[in-house]
């Protein structure tokens, strides 16, 4: 029998007024325009049939009203508003357009990282989230897997339909961009079904996915790793624990104890129901790397 294995669905917010006039966002609770509701909207029409555990938001309005109208498809489906999965803090750039934002750092020789919270303090809150969620929603090896009711079902169970468990998250593109390129792919070496793809950045509404399985554990290992809470890589904890930051230092404690696991990404920033609607995004730019 193949290993449980959990799946994720990961979806960009839809646009906001700021993404179409290049302002950046950060912290700022901007609202869904007109063409983001549509896009949240088609959106839902193409996730209308699956099979979801749980839904994940940002608090930000753009991100939880995106994920507002994809529940609607799934009434009975919890959706949880978590902080963790906000866009980086950005501080005084949070407002202004790409181009003055540029301008700015170029008058006080600056860069990007000494504006907000440090790239490594967004770094360990989107991996704790992760953790959290791999630590909630990852069948163990030997487990059974959940049925479509959400409840745990005996292996081999006459007339009990099993699945493997399936979680939404609607978050921001910085977000996207650290836990599946940065995370998934860089520290943990999850396989990318399309490189090609990755060379841009998750657009509006676009849709990611990945799913993630446990790795047998070694006889060696005497660890029990369901008590784990992290499966950051070494080198990143390391490196992390360098900036002497309170989330840094609480992440090189985590990863004493790892969740040993792998994955694919299975698809990366899809946005083709918009294109057979004739919808525009954002996204293809070098410029809208850095406007979230």
């Amino acid at each position: 029998m193949s290993r449980p294995q959990l799946h994720v669905t990961v979806v960009r917010h839809g646009e906001t007024n700021s993404n179409l006039k290049r302002i950046l966002q950060g912290h700022i609770n901007t609202t869904l325009n007109k063409a983001g509701r549509e896009q949240s909207e088609l959106a839902s029409h193409r996730l209308r049939k699956m099979k979801f555990d749980h839904i994940y938001t940002s608090d930000l309005s753009r991100a939880k009203k995106t994920a507002e109208i994809i529940a609607k498809n799934h009434p009975d489906v919890p959706l949880t508003e978590d902080i963790r999965l906000r866009e980086r803090d950005i501080g005084r750039l949070s407002g202004l357009s790409i181009y003055k934002a540029l301008d700015l750092i170029k008058e006080e020789e600056s860069t990007w990282g000494d504006y907000g919270e440090s790239d490594e303090d967004f770094k360990a809150q989107v991996v704790d989230f992760f953790n959290d969620m791999i630590a909630n929603h990852l069948p163990r090896n030997d487990s059974v897997i959940q049925s479509p009711n959400g409840k745990d079902s005996l292996k081999n169970k006459p007339g009990m339909m099993k699945r493997n468990p399936h979680v939404l998250i609607v978050t921001h593109g910085g977000t996207i961009n650290k836990l599946v390129k940065e995370h998934l792919i860089m520290d943990l070496g999850f396989f990318v079904n399309n490189y090609l793809s990755m060379k841009h950045k998750a657009k509006n509404s676009s849709i990611t996915k990945f799913v993630v399985r446990r790795i047998n554990k070694p006889s060696s290992v005497t660890a029990d790793d369901d008590d784990a809470t992290s499966v950051i890589s070494s080198n990143t904890a390391e490196n992390e624990s360098d900036s002497g930051s309170e989330k840094a230092i609480s992440t090189q404690r985590n990863i004493e104890r790892k969740i040993r696991i792998e994955g694919d990404v299975t698809l990366w920033s899809c946005v083709s129901h918009l294109s057979l609607q004739g919808k525009r995004t954002h996204g293809d730019s070098q410029i809208d790397d850095y406007v979230h």
